[in-house]
């Protein structure tokens, strides 16, 4: 996503202006017939899907389960140098100490600041040290365990012990251990520590302190750290467990990542690079991120795959293809190590362990291949103008040594084939609306469509509205015209995914979450309705007494389960009842109602995150092949049925 109106896409700028006058107000009278007599079309079976990108801390903060800020010294908050915020100076009673950010004495090459500990006084009741006050706070949490790392050394003389502990802001000490053995080269220790806390609290900090006379005018050197709590599938370096159940709760088929912008960075030397993402974190290079803060890349290219198997998604991988945000792109001429940048990245992905980089994989504890059905060459490149050149060139390097995998255009471009076309929408609620009919007569036999981002909002682009209902709605509009032509559009993505409460840089955005909680926008439960409720074929329905508007639907059948799915938007202010009649089919006399329903400017939030939400009921059929139903006004419903 870009800041710029061009994000809608182009052939839909044209759609607006000719669509809104297709729809017809719908009489009180309308009547659906859903044909289960005729053939219906099928369905792609990974329609719903995430795409993701480090924007409102979403990443470090966030998705990323790594509890402490500016946790290896690498670059201040917004890329500056290298400093020691979030970290503090930790003394008691007559204990005296200095920290400071010591370049002399780098863990390696990569990691080339540390944190310095030099202690003046210290005894058994004059602890000296240091904290770190997490992100925005540090949540612990009853019954669970945290796993603390570093790397630590210390001038000859003193071999600890260290205290390492989570302890209130007030002082209060909830856990702790202690590490000894220090020597004068880096070594990495490891404690566990479970605090013994009954309610979740998120006032609290990290400290490794030291209380003996024994490090009196002795200095500690400290590296790379890393704290963790539970994570998703209980993952090393893993991401955050109730942000990730949150995400599985939609049924996701596929994962595109890792951006977006994200990808391409501010300039050409700031793009995201594969290689400083994989391996050990002490071996990992973070980068100014495409929105404006540091990425510590602590969450990175394998850590995206190991996402992907742990919620069964696919992974959707995009690739830099020589265009940064700065509108910058690499000279035909030069574009040679670029193209074997990726190369290399789809060896470390594909390739067997006898290859250069499938080795490293398996170095990395992942000895299988990975399968990557689809590559996405670069981020909406419609804004550039030597796409043509870059795609040919990307397409046909990769394309020689994986013939088998689909590829994804970012633009139109003429100078090679592709699978299919991402097409990225940021609108309006009205313009979104309007936009329900936009692939019904869209050529078929050709390339397929990914929708790889999209999003309602009142400014249209990246305003900050709030994700309410209103827009939620719009949203279920459009994606109930993308499930009619999901024929040809393949896959489709809300986006942003995530969005840090108090960092929003891009709103509405599908989840929000802080130190303490998550919750989902109404539009996260409009794609969890859709989603958990999912046809292998759309069933054709004819329409009598009326049209589309305020009432859009979609109707499919899941041949397995022998459910079929009637998906109901209602964006008008009064309740709509229809008759739903069957031919070809008969059902059993109970249906379920999952309904999203309320007024348009409700939200959910950090204080009221439950406002807008799914409720389920039981409803009652007056016959096995028809019936009348009521849809609440503002609302989008999915009647489940079953099949005789």
């Amino acid at each position: 996503m870009k800041i710029s109106s061009t994000s809608l896409s182009l052939s839909a700028v044209a759609a607006l202006l000719c669509i809104s006058s297709t729809f017809v107000n719908t009489a009180s009278a309308l009547s659906l017939t859903i044909r289960n007599d005729v053939a219906g079309n099928s369905s792609s079976p990974i329609l719903y899907g995430f795409m993701y990108e480090d924007i409102n801390y979403s990443g470090d903060s966030g998705l990323y389960g790594q509890m402490l800020r500016n946790w290896n010294f690498q670059a201040g908050d917004t890329g500056g140098a290298a400093d020691l915020s979030h970290w503090s100076l930790v003394k008691q009673n007559t204990g005296s100490a200095t920290i400071t950010l010591d370049t002399a004495n780098p863990l390696n090459s990569i990691n080339k600041n540390s944190l310095r500990l030099d202690v003046t006084t210290s005894s058994a009741s004059s602890r000296v040290g240091f904290s770190n006050e997490g992100w925005w706070g540090l949540r612990v949490q009853p019954g669970e365990s945290y796993t603390a790392t570093f790397f630590a050394k210390a001038t000859s003389g003193f071999t600890g012990p260290l205290t390492v502990s989570i302890e209130s802001n007030s002082g209060t000490v909830l856990a702790s251990a202690s590490v000894s053995g220090l020597t004068g080269a880096y070594q990495k220790f490891t404690v566990t520590l479970k605090p013994s806390v009954t309610t979740t609290t998120i006032t609290n900090k990290f400290v490794v302190s030291v209380a003996s006379s024994g490090a009196v005018g002795k200095s500690v050197w400290f590296d790379v750290f890393s704290l963790f709590g539970k994570t998703y599938k209980d993952r090393e370096n893993g991401i955050r467990s109730d942000i990730g159940n949150v995400l599985e709760a939609v049924q996701p088929s596929f994962f595109r990542f890792p951006g977006g912008n994200n990808l391409e960075g501010q300039s050409i030397p700031q793009r995201w690079q594969w290689n400083e993402t994989v391996g050990p974190l002490e071996e990992r290079k973070g980068r100014f991120g495409d929105w404006s803060y540091w990425n510590t890349n602590g969450q990175g290219l394998l850590d995206y795959v190991y996402m992907c198997e742990d919620m069964n998604m696919v992974p959707v991988l995009g690739v830099y293809a020589g265009y940064s945000l700065d509108t910058s792109s690499v000279p035909e001429a030069n574009l040679g190590p670029y193209i074997q940048q990726v190369l290399d990245e789809l060896e470390y992905l594909m390739g067997s362990t006898s290859t250069t980089y499938g080795s490293l994989r398996a170095k990395h504890g992942h000895p299988e291949p990975i399968d990557i059905p689809y590559i996405e060459i670069g981020n909406e490149d419609f804004f550039s103008t030597t796409y043509d050149y870059r795609y040919k060139a990307f397409y046909d390097a990769i394309k020689k040594v994986y013939p088998d995998k689909k590829f994804i255009s970012t633009g139109p471009q003429t100078s090679r084939p592709y699978d299919l076309l991402d097409d990225h929408f940021y609108l309006t609620s009205k313009e979104m609306i309007a936009l329900f009919n936009h692939y019904d007569n869209y050529a078929r036999g050709g390339s397929d469509i990914f929708v790889g981002e999209f999003g309602t909002n009142s400014q249209g682009c990246c305003g900050a509205s709030a994700a309410n209902l209103d827009a939620a709605l719009a949203d279920a509009v459009f994606m109930t015209g993308l499930e009619r032509n999901s024929d040809l559009v393949k896959m489709i993505a809300y986006a942003p995914l995530l969005n840090r409460d108090g960092q929003t840089q891009w709103n509405p955005d599908l989840v929000g979450f802080n130190t303490e909680i998550v919750w989902g926008t109404p539009s996260y439960y409009i794609q969890l309705l859709w989603s958990a409720n999912r046809a292998d074929t759309i069933l054709q329905v004819d329409a009598s007494n009326g049209g589309f508007g305020p009432l859009y639907w979609v109707v499919g059948s899941k041949e397995s389960t022998k459910q079929i799915f009637v998906k109901m938007v209602n964006t008008g202010s009064s309740s709509q009842t229809i008759g739903i009649n069957l031919k070809g089919a008969s059902v059993h006399s109970q249906g379920v109602a999952r309904v999203v329903s309320g007024g348009l400017e409700d939200t959910n939030s950090a204080s009221s995150p439950n406002t807008v939400g799914i409720k389920e009921s039981v409803f009652s059929l007056t016959s096995a092949t028809g019936f009348n139903y009521t849809f609440a006004p503002y609302s989008a419903t999915v009647l489940l049925l079953h099949r005789m």
